[in-house]
């Protein structure tokens, strides 16, 4: 794995975590619509957004929408900085790096869904707060990938006739230092590189890579922030992956 990265649960800069989940029934307490799952969840970024921006332990909320295929490479190719962090560009990077990965092992290219993505950034906020790599998390239906899923909107077009009690999902999390060892002799990463040193700790860990290579899954969502611990140039990065089949069936 690179160096630095540590499969486990203590709260080091080189943490993995890899959860697969059957999707349960709702609980008695879901979110009982659309309507009220899109509230909950701009309640509940209205507030990551305050703590990230405020609290000490934190991330960036840098974002930059690249306007075409071609300013996105560049944005790639550009130098990952802990001034102007942006989370959106490698998040992309971290997509592109995962399906290249894939296809190089025989196994095909994941599609990308926009409730997958705003699951994994709900994790990914999560844990830059926490300073821990992991998949729980304390907010109400948000306690599991599936939870978030759901609450992200998964189960609206185009899977409204998807059972979610036969859902696929599987989720990745990694936190990993944000710059390179003091005194390296190699220059800065690029979002491009950083995404496959991610990448490569999860491909190290058994777990990780069972979920980036199952050919049973059809769609992946990507995220990635940027924390800031309490100690001088301490920041990690804080990324995860939400994998997604939908399965037909009662």
């Amino acid at each position: 794995m690179p160096s630095g990265g540590q499969v486990g649960g203590a709260a080091s800069p080189g943490d993995h975590s890899a959860l697969a989940v059957p999707r349960a029934p709702s609980h008695p307490g879901a979110v009982s619509s659309a309507a009220q799952g899109a509230a909950a969840a701009v309640r509940r970024r209205a507030i990551l957004t305050v703590a990230l921006l405020v609290l000490p332990g934190c991330a960036q909320v840098n974002q930059t929408v690249a306007t075409s295929p071609v300013a996105l490479a560049a944005a790639m190719e550009s130098e990952m900085t802990v001034q102007a962090f942006d989370h959106a560009v490698l998040a992309k990077a971290i997509f592109e790096e995962s399906n290249r990965v894939r296809l190089a092992h025989g196994v095909r290219a994941l599609a990308p869904i926009a409730a997958l993505d705003a699951a994994a950034d709900e994790q990914a906020a999560y844990l830059a707060l926490a300073l821990r790599s992991g998949h729980d998390n304390p907010l109400q239906h948000e306690r599991n990938v599936a939870e978030r899923a759901e609450s992200a909107g998964l189960y609206d077009s185009p899977f409204a006739g998807a059972n979610p009690a036969r859902a696929r999902l599987a989720e990745n999390a990694i936190m990993m230092p944000a710059r390179r060892p003091p005194g390296s002799s190699e220059s800065g990463y690029t979002y491009r590189t950083y995404a496959a040193f991610l990448v490569e700790g999860w491909m190290n860990s058994p777990d990780h890579r069972a979920s980036l290579l199952n050919p049973g899954f059809a769609y992946l969502g990507c995220a990635a922030r940027l924390g800031r611990g309490f100690a001088a140039g301490d920041y990690r990065v804080f990324a995860t992956q939400v994998f997604f089949q939908p399965l037909s069936g009662p």
